[in-house]
């Protein structure tokens, strides 16, 4: 998704204010032949949730969380927009490009492209009965190690009754709240319905993954409970990839 909605940009500066930039953490900054040139390299972090140790949450008093139904999808689109306007990808395209990015990101959820959706397990939050505030989106990834670029991706398609059997891992796709609505524990809630349909299906964990330079994200998911995962891309990691037997890092 990044690849595609996050553009490279040329600028035309001086080496003073390319040093004065502003810098994010989805983006590598160079300055050469008179140009800064901003390249987008996105970094995403993984995060587990042991359930059992999770401690639920209600919602706002006066908003309630239901099952997700399929006409809330497309109401969602200007609340998921409006709630990532300032992060990336999202926050480089202008409003009609926004939206599209935000269309294909569901659409995407909703056929599976992520994995299987776990309908069962998706949510949105109404305000006063009547106004969608917020909605969380769970999928299935296969249970292995987090740490490992394949563990986001089934390399085979997963059986239809993967949730019946309780395989692979829950995965948190996609959780939003609008920004009228951020920090008065709406998130949270929609978390706790979730957790709650996962646990009875068997499963023990919930994975989540977020951008660097998300740091709302991070912090929400760190006092939720979620354990960072190692990076997969780290250098300590790939040279023990690529290590022969019995030598050293550095060697």
């Amino acid at each position: 998704m990044c690849d595609e909605w996050m553009p490279a940009l040329k600028l035309r500066i001086t080496s003073q204010q390319f040093h004065q930039l502003p810098r994010h953490a989805a983006y590598k900054y160079e300055y050469f032949e008179g140009h800064a040139h901003l390249t987008p390299r996105a970094k995403f972090y993984h995060a587990l949730l042991d359930m059992d140790q999770f401690t639920p949450t209600q919602p706002p008093g006066n908003v309630t969380i239901r099952l997700m139904q399929d006409d809330d999808v497309s109401n969602l689109e200007g609340i998921f927009a409006a709630a990532f306007d300032r992060q990336q990808p999202f926050s480089s395209l202008d409003e009609p490009r926004r939206l599209e990015a935000v269309r294909a990101s569901l659409k995407k959820v909703c056929r599976g492209g992520d994995g299987p959706w776990i309908r069962e397990a998706s949510f949105v939050a109404i305000e006063d009965d009547r106004h969608l505030v917020g909605g969380i989106f769970v999928t299935l990834l296969p249970d292995q190690d987090p740490t490992n670029w394949q563990s986001f991706h089934w390399q085979e398609p997963p059986p239809e009754d993967c949730l019946e059997r309780c395989l692979g891992r829950p995965h948190i796709t996609w959780i939003f709240v609008g920004p009228m609505h951020a920090g008065e524990g709406t998130g949270t809630a929609l978390l706790t319905a979730s957790v709650q349909v996962l646990k009875a299906f068997g499963y023990k964990q919930l994975a989540t993954t977020f951008i660097a330079g998300n740091d709302s994200s991070m912090l929400w998911h760190w006092r939720n409970g979620f354990q960072l995962q190692g990076y997969p891309g780290s250098r300590r990691r790939l040279e023990r990839m690529f290590l022969r037997p019995g030598q050293a890092a550095g060697e």
